[in-house]
């Protein structure tokens, strides 16, 4: 029986083969979608959890309140940051020495600095990560090793774990045990390799080198500093259930050593007693990847981003299973012969469904290796998308089939039930008389076909309005003149010998350097009390002409200048106008400020533009401390400049690794993140707007099938070509009308949403649901021309004849 079934079902599909095409196409596609989500997924989900004792590892961190009645936890459905809780994951050398030494439930409290270093190779200097850490750290990470022991390997102070990629870089092979490591500096240092990590997988902590926190020039400058945060300690409990016991203790000791700070804090910002300030947490290593709130490594994400790929995923494959319903029941009238057949040889409903379930079965199990496929060769795209470098194994390919070949058999249940109940109750004495008009209410397939072009009108809008919003950012005045300006990171104390190398050249207009101004190079923080808020004032370090070379009017005083000395400036700042509108509202505060400001200039967008302009104070310090050069070129000679700056780079410093763009290219980085929501946006509405005129393709067909004889008497009695072609298409215009206006404000909910993650944005206005509404027109026209065209080309005597 299930051989004959088998070999029916081949017949069939191989009898339909373009039903049978898109059927395949449209759930391959869908399949394919469906497995990436899942592996981006379990990669997101995978980040340190392969530490054995994991479940006892916390980041200990800060949440500080700015507000009386703070939202503490934010939603991961959150889009902008939390004002009202700050949470910061340092804090001073002394305090993590006190918090170990009176909480008995911490078993281990290991100090985390993570800072840059400089290595040199073949006269070559590098930058590399290197994590200074206590020397009990790889008894609560479990990193592997492949050379020396990690119960032993950072014991002394001279030693060193490097990992295998820093081991290959500079040694060229992994048995480097007993090498030494120079790590550059004002007095360079020698550690001795006592150990060789291997591959790391998923973790937050960019490893590259490690040595004994004691190397550190925080632990050497600031060791009994309390008010100096700048260390992370990781806990190791002894009992991962005593949690909340070990936060309550530590904000006990906080409150006890910082009493005077907490009850000034309060005052400033007029906080009642009432409010407690501060609390402490305790962040789960295995969930510290996914919490963007809480500030420690570059290296995290939010769970939003897997929910709104699972919201794609599930939303495509959907669609797919629509259509497959659709496209089965429209191609049913074709079958009624097949069904009396089998009816007059004995065959029962049960029977009858059982050979459509298996026909369904057969589908979706060559889509799945259809996906699957797809989802092996679209794999490198993907990852440039989602930033990752996802890599499967054999047992991961294993995993990801198994679970496409189980979901396989849901699919074929699933899309396959309506099918297989309406064709199996079809008349057999309809399909012995040849009659293969046939009247079934396509109610249920009208309304998913709504449904699925109110997501694909949704999809196309949110891609619209993405793209208006990065027209808008690359258009947008940042209140500097970026044209024509060669952004230099990475000159390691150079940029006054280059910029001397550089000020003889015609095709160089000006250059300054600084630190902290647009991400380039580090910049101390502020925090400040005005008016009862708390703000953060940024203060990035310039050297001469910097406003002058950016294009920054200066509104009040003197920027920096070689006019006068060094000694006269370096205690004097520059407030933006921002800082400055702000201390006006506090008389005490401006007058205290005022005596050390040098000039107010114009404001300007230090960050992207998802953040407003907020407070800075910048500073003076000399070129040699600066790690970022700016220079602008002359008009028409961008050649010539550039090649002056390889060359003054190539005399100055010719082993260094510089990192030499146009600003703009630069600033664009800064939104990769958006870019790349866009992008995979653009991909959804692609394929969703395909896969859905894929299901309006069966709708077509249903809806020619049940006028058929209809349309033969029009024929007859005169109804020319445009009179059918209409009366076949009106429903379908409906439909999409009924989605469009579904749609809008779906669309325009969420349009919002994401604008409102930009302190800067573009309008939603009403071109955006137009254009959306008439791509989804013009592809669906283009659809529905086949059955269309087909039918009012037929002839009528055709589905007359029988009658």
């Amino acid at each position: 029986m299930i051989r004959n079934h088998l070999k029916m079902s081949f017949r069939n599909l191989s009898k339909r083969r373009l039903y049978s095409a898109i059927n395949f196409v449209s759930l391959s596609i869908a399949v394919m979608i469906g497995l990436l989500v899942f592996v981006f997924v379990k990669d997101e989900l995978s980040y340190d959890r392969f530490h054995i004792n994991g479940d006892n590892l916390f980041l200990l961190y800060r949440s500080d309140y700015k507000t009386e009645d703070p939202k503490l936890e934010s939603s991961i459905f959150d889009i902008s940051p939390n004002l009202d809780v700050e949470k910061s994951a340092v804090l001073s050398m002394p305090f993590l020495k006190l918090i170990e030494d009176r909480v008995p439930e911490i078993d281990k409290l290991i100090r985390v600095v993570y800072q840059f270093a400089q290595l040199k190779k073949d006269g070559v200097t590098h930058q590399e990560d290197i994590h200074y850490v206590d020397g009990d750290f790889f008894e609560a990470f479990t990193y592997p090793f492949i050379e020396g022991q990690p119960t032993t390997a950072l014991n002394e102070i001279s030693n060193a774990v490097i990992t295998k990629e820093i081991a290959l870089k500079y040694f060229g092979r992994t048995n480097v045990l007993g090498e030494t490591l120079t790590l550059e500096g004002k007095t360079p240092f020698n550690f001795i390799i006592t150990g060789v990590l291997g591959e790391l997988g998923n973790t937050v902590l960019p490893l590259g080198i490690i040595v004994p926190t004691e190397n550190s020039t925080y632990y050497r400058n600031f060791n009994e500093n309390w008010y100096f945060n700048a260390i992370n300690g990781f806990v190791f409990l002894k009992d991962p259930s005593q949690v909340e016991v070990v936060n309550e203790k530590v904000g006990e000791l906080y409150r006890e050593r910082y009493s005077k700070m907490i009850s000034d804090n309060r005052e400033e910002l007029r906080l009642s007693e009432s409010n407690p300030m501060f609390s402490f947490g305790l962040k789960p290593i295995g969930d510290l990847y996914l919490d963007s709130s809480i500030k420690y490594s570059q290296n995290r994400s939010s769970f939003l981003y897997s929910i709104i790929l699972i919201g794609i995923g599930a939303i495509i494959l959907l669609i797919a299973c629509i259509n497959y319903l659709s496209i089965t029941v429209a191609s049913a009238g074709s079958r009624q012969l097949e069904v009396g057949i089998r009816k007059v040889m004995g065959a029962n409903s049960g029977q009858l469904r059982s050979q459509f379930y298996i026909e369904a079965v057969l589908i979706s199990l060559f889509s799945i290796l259809g996906g699957f496929t797809l989802m092996q060769l679209t794999l490198p795209r993907f990852n440039e998308l989602a930033g990752k470098s996802i890599e499967l194994s054999l047992i991961d390919n294993v995993q990801v089939l198994s679970i496409g070949l189980l979901f396989a058999l849901l699919l074929a249940f699933m899309a396959g039930i309506y099918p297989a109940q309406i064709l199996s109750r079809f008349k057999a004495v309809n399909g012995l008389k040849g009659n293969n008009t046939y009247k079934i209410k396509p109610v249920l397939i009208k309304a998913m076909v709504v449904f699925q072009f109110v997501l694909c009108l949704f999809f196309v809008s949110m891609s619209l309005i993405m793209h208006k919003q990065f027209e808008y950012m690359n258009n947008k005045h940042l209140g500097f003149d970026k044209e024509q300006i060669v952004y230099i990171d990475k000159v390691n104390g150079k940029s006054g010998l280059i910029g001397e190398a550089l000020a003889k050249e015609p095709s160089i207009e000006s250059y300054a350097a600084a630190s902290g101004v647009f991400g380039g190079g580090q910049a101390f923080n502020l925090g400040i009390a005005i008016g009862g808020s708390q703000y953060t004032v940024a203060g990035p370090s310039v050297g001469y002409n910097f406003f002058e070379t950016m294009g920054i009017p200066v509104l009040e005083g003197n920027s920096f200048n070689k006019e006068r000395s060094f000694e006269e400036q370096q205690d004097k700042f520059i407030l933006n106008q921002s800082m400055y509108e702000l201390l006006k509202k506090d008389t005490v505060q401006l007058n205290q400020w005022v005596k050390d400001m040098q000039g107010v200039v114009a404001d300007f967008h230090l960050e992207s533009l998802q953040n407003s302009i907020g407070p800075i104070m910048f500073r003076m310090k000399k070129e040699a401390k600066l790690s970022t050069l700016y220079v602008r070129l002359a008009p028409n000679k961008t050649e010539e400049g550039l090649a002056a700056i390889q060359l003054a780079i190539d005399q100055v410093a010719p082993d260094s690794q510089m990192n030499i763009e146009f600003l703009d290219s630069y600033l664009n980085s800064r939104y990769k993140d958006s870019e790349k929501w866009k992008e995979i946006i653009n991909v959804a509405s692609v394929l969703g707007v395909i896969i859905a005129c894929i299901g309006l393709f069966g709708l077509t067909g249903i809806n020619m099938a049940n006028r058929t004889k209809e349309i033969g008497i029009r024929k007859v009695l005169g109804a020319g070509f445009s009179d059918v072609l209409i009366l076949l298409n009106r429903q379908t215009i409906w439909l999409i009308v009924l989605s469009t206006a579904i749609s809008l404000p779906i669309s325009y909910y969420f349009m919002d949403q994401w604008l409102s993650g930009f302190a800067y944005s573009t309008s939603i206005t009403a071109d955006i649901f137009l254009l959306s509404a008439c791509i989804c027109f013009l592809v669906v026209a283009i659809t529905v021309s086949f059955h269309s065209v087909k039918s009012t080309s037929s002839n009528p005597i055709d589905s007359l004849r029988y009658e």
